[in-house]
């Protein structure tokens, strides 16, 4: 694998190729690729409702795999990650020596089952394969379920009452699950799906065929890899079959660019769109969004071969996200949260049914003939509107730009095989004031799960609040397919106040995994607080490197740090951070401070430049130019904030596999000498 993955590093400053890129923006119409001008590799993504989810690979990064969560396939947040560490050795903790960079997780798979979520990967740390599992895939918690066995680039399908994980490279293959997903089934399907998958793409491969994405749609089974043939960028191929064991038969359908890796989804509209990625230097991996149609059954990628850099908007009207970000490190906007509930008898356990009402026409009962949980729930009938459900008043409730987070729980059992319900607000006396929290489609006869997160809008009318269960609109209900009866359970809308205890934004991600006594938000209200926790050789050793990513086509960090704390041979400041780093910060040596910039662009460190220190309030900036892979990093440093001084030399950026990560900025404290020292940062602020 390590002699492919050396192969590859040769050949990729040749392969790649250059185009233009302009930067996302939210627009009334119209979008521009990359989607995401930063390093989002390996993504996934699935649609509930009217929400897209997708995960994607961090390796050696912590929390991990994140989860991010758009309504328009271009706008996106982290929402949540799947896990806060994977392991705890050495490889894990950078002790002795020792440490998991490019390895951790890689490729996930993320489906969603009968009101679960489930994200599959494999680590190269620990030879295992993970299936994690929720039903709220934005608040958890995740349960982990472990296969003793690495498969590569796994890829999970649930079809019928059985379970799959098809995987490996080259030679694609399949492996039968127990239904729940919790292990291999013993005595099942475990057999190779596609032989010598590369074929298609030529003879002659720097990458065999891998990342496997399968997919059943429409009663047929395809499976997307990529591969790399030599000459060439990364290719999309598609494979299908009329039957989950074939026989299939594939082909070539994207060569752009280097544009691949990554299946298919489509909007409520019944438009599909492929998100793949393309290797651009430094940055990393960028996501692509490309549109998909179908010929014969095929899926065609792109506008006559090519992605267009240009599109209209899959879904039209939503605001601007972002997955990097500045932070002030105040606990009110760094705490963790503290839940309140909003609602009234949400598990319809009480002996009334107050507060709750009919909204529109519609009849509700407490009714114990079904039960999520305890032994009672609603059931809302006689619908003669889309609209018609329980509601529940929640004015005075609420505080305009605050997060709130809802669940309920709802079955029904006549009426179509699936159907899609909503949780919807009414803020102020108008139905223009209605908006669609979050939506979920759920199966007959069986409890579903609609959840998720909503922001009140700045501007809301609050005079007048409540939330309401409903099926989509339709102005001429159908009675079986849009009236039906359905049962309602444990409904629940919390407000997430701050406490000011020490979790982070969700845009931040500690190098390996965090050593928690020696950081704060709370030692010194509104900074990070980083000490020493053990003694480091330099950068790629030490603990407690707080990162998120860079971004281009060119991004600015800045911070403040205050020195007093730092002890003799400490190290702290501000990093553009991969192998082959480069950073500015503070160097004290014995009781003397200077400013130090440093560039490991060589593979060992080097300290380039010093400067004199005489106070211990310093303002450190780092400037990542990307523009068509121009991949420099400028250093600089004020002692007023305002005023800027270019220190050392130019960062010539490199991605490197060791590594295989784009570059980040980076917040570190290290020692060289004892431990205990300690740096306080102010602010991160990204331009």
């Amino acid at each position: 694998m390590w002699k492919k993955i050396s192969a590859l590093l040769l050949a990729l400053p040749l392969l790649i190729t250059s185009f233009p890129l302009t930067s996302p923006a939210a627009s009334a119409a119209t979008f521009s690729n990359p989607i995401i001008y930063a390093d989002v590799p390996d993504s996934d993504v699935i649609r509930v409702g009217n929400a897209f989810y997708m995960t994607s690979t961090t390796m050696h990064m912590n929390p991990g795999v994140p989860v991010m969560k758009s309504y328009d396939l271009v706008n996106w947040s982290i929402v949540n990650y799947v896990y806060d560490t994977l392991g705890n050795g050495d490889i894990q903790n950078l002790n002795n020596g020792q440490n998991e960079y490019g390895r951790g997780s890689w490729a996930s798979s993320l489906r969603y089952n009968n009101g679960v979520y489930y994200v599959a990967f494999g680590s190269l740390s620990t030879g295992n394969t993970y299936i994690y599992q929720t039903s709220n895939i934005e608040t958890g918690p995740w349960t982990p379920y472990t296969l003793n066995s690495y498969y590569h680039d796994p890829s999970l399908l649930f079809d019928g009452n059985r379970t799959f994980l098809v995987h490996g490279s080259d030679n694609i293959s399949i492996v039968e699950l127990t239904p729940d997903a919790k292990a291999v089934k013993s005595g099942g399907l475990n057999q190779v799906l596609i032989l010598n998958a590369s074929s298609v793409a030529g003879s002659n491969m720097i990458v065999k065929a891998e990342g496997a994405h399968i997919q059943k749609i429409n009663g047929m089974y395809y499976v997307f890899l990529i591969a790399w043939p030599s000459g060439d960028g990364r290719i999309q191929l598609a494979y299908r079959a009329n039957t989950l064991t074939g026989p299939y038969t594939g082909k070539v359908v994207l060569r752009d660019s280097g544009i691949a890796q990554g299946g298919i989804v489509d909007t409520g509209s019944g438009a599909w769109y492929g998100l793949l990625f393309r290797d651009s230097g430094a940055i990393g991996r960028i996501p692509y969004l490309v549109p998909v149609t179908w010929s014969d059954n095929w899926p065609v990628f792109g506008v006559n071969g090519k992605v267009p850099l240009n599109m209209n908007l899959p879904v039209e009207g939503q605001p601007a996200a972002k997955i990097y970000g500045s932070d002030e490190f105040n606990a009110t906007t760094s705490g963790t949260p503290s839940v309140t509930q909003l609602l009234v008898n949400g598990g319809f356990e009480e002996s009334s049914i107050q507060p709750w009402t009919s909204n529109n026409t519609a009849t509700i009962t407490v009714t114990n003939a079904e039960a999520f949980s305890g032994t009672k729930s609603l059931l809302v009938s006689s619908r003669q509107q889309t609209a018609g459900g329980a509601k529940q008043m929640v004015t005075g409730k609420l505080v305009p730009g605050e997060t709130y987070s809802f669940s309920a729980k709802i079955k029904y059992t006549t009426g179509p095989a699936t159907k899609t319900f909503n949780l919807s607000i009414q803020n102020g006396a108008s139905y223009t004031g209605i908006s669609i929290m979050g939506s979920a489609t759920l199966t007959r006869g069986q409890w579903g799960a609609l959840q998720g997160t909503y922001t009140v809008p700045s501007n809301a009318d609050l005079s007048q609040s409540f939330i309401f269960v409903e099926t989509p609109y339709n102005s001429n209900p159908d009675p079986t397919n849009d009236l039906m009866a359905f049962y309602v359970d444990d409904v629940s809308l919390t407000s997430n106040s701050s406490t000011g205890t020490s979790s982070l934004a969700p845009y931040w991600q500690w190098n390996h995994n965090p050593d928690a006594a020696n950081w704060s938000l709370l030692q010194r209200p509104g900074f990070m607080r980083l000490t020493a926790g053990k003694i480091s050789k330099n950068l790629l050793e030490a603990r407690n490197t707080l990162t998120q990513r860079t971004y281009g086509p060119k991004s600015t960090g800045i911070t403040s740090l205050d020195t007093a704390g730092m002890k003799d041979g400490d190290y702290a400041g501000l990093a553009a951070f991969q192998a082959k780093y480069g950073f500015v910060g503070v160097k004290m040596t014995g009781s003397t401070k200077s400013i130090i910039m440093a560039n490991a662009s060589s593979g060992t460190m080097t300290e380039v430049a010093t400067v004199p220190l005489n106070q211990n309030r310093i303002y450190l900036r780092v400037i990542c130019d990307f523009t068509n892979q121009t991949d420099k990093a400028y250093f600089a440093y004020s002692l007023n904030g305002s005023n800027w001084t270019t220190i050392g030399n130019t960062l010539q950026m490199s991605y490197t596999l060791p590594h295989f990560m784009g570059y980040r900025f980076a917040l570190f404290n290290y020692a060289t000498k004892s431990t205990g020292g300690y740096a306080d940062f102010d602010y991160f602020r990204v331009e």
